[in-house]
């Protein structure tokens, strides 16, 4: 009995951190096939210039996906969609961002890891029935006071779109983000662990990747 113990015992402390870290790391496209992505760090439509992602995916903890799927099925009902800018990052690539924009205002400082690093944030934007992107303060990435949430200056169709988006996430327990309209974390997302597996090594629920993390 006890050499089994010991057996346990050993697996357990020999597994890999990932094992634990990602076992609850859903792609949220499988969830809810309808979701419209717009992946912008997989285009060069980003701040950086550059593509920065491998491949067009969000992964999310699996509870923050059900809650924005949850969002998604409420704004149909009202005429809108979630536009899904980005989801889970790989703290590498937080790195990337930090060297550029060393700014905690709109990039976390990856010494300390991002939401989004733990799979807990999400970037989202609104649109219309057909998946036109409806008008909103600023664009994405755009790291100016047009972004803040308390900025005055955008169109009265811009303000009433930001308000309809953050009310719906809101509803589901998100919390919004001050300096960026779109950025929105899932609540309980600092009992998450910082990750950074690639995005195109995940392979679904009980997908076995290694941590890379090296702090």
């Amino acid at each position: 009995m006890l050499s089994l113990l010991v057996f346990f015992f050993v697996l357990v402390i020999t597994l890999p951190l990932d094992a634990a870290e990602n076992r609850d790391f859903v792609d949220i496209s499988e969830l809810d096939g309808s979701l419209i992505l717009d992946i912008r760090y997989a285009t060069s439509r980003n701040f950086t210039g550059k593509v920065m992602y491998p491949v067009v995916r969000c992964l999310l903890r699996r509870d923050a996906a059900l809650r924005v799927i949850r969002v998604e099925q409420k704004l149909r009902t009202q005429g809108y969609r979630l536009i899904i800018f980005d989801g889970y990052r790989p703290l590498s690539v937080q790195k990337k961002f930090w060297n550029i924009l060393p700014d905690e205002r709109y990039v976390a400082d990856p010494g300390k890891g991002s939401r989004h690093n733990r799979g807990a944030a999400v970037d989202v934007s609104l649109g219309d029935l057909a998946g036109h992107a409806l008008a909103m303060p600023s664009d994405y990435d755009d790291f100016s006071e047009k972004a803040h949430r308390d900025y005055s200056g955008a169109s009265g169709e811009a303000q009433r779109n930001c308000a309809l988006l953050e009310a719906a996430m809101r509803e589901e327990g998100f919390d919004p983000f001050p300096t960026e309209w779109w950025h929105f974390d899932a609540p309980g997302w600092e009992r998450y662990p910082v990750s950074d597996f690639s995005l195109e090594e995940f392979k679904g629920e009980n997908c076995d990747v290694t941590q890379k993390r090296k702090d």
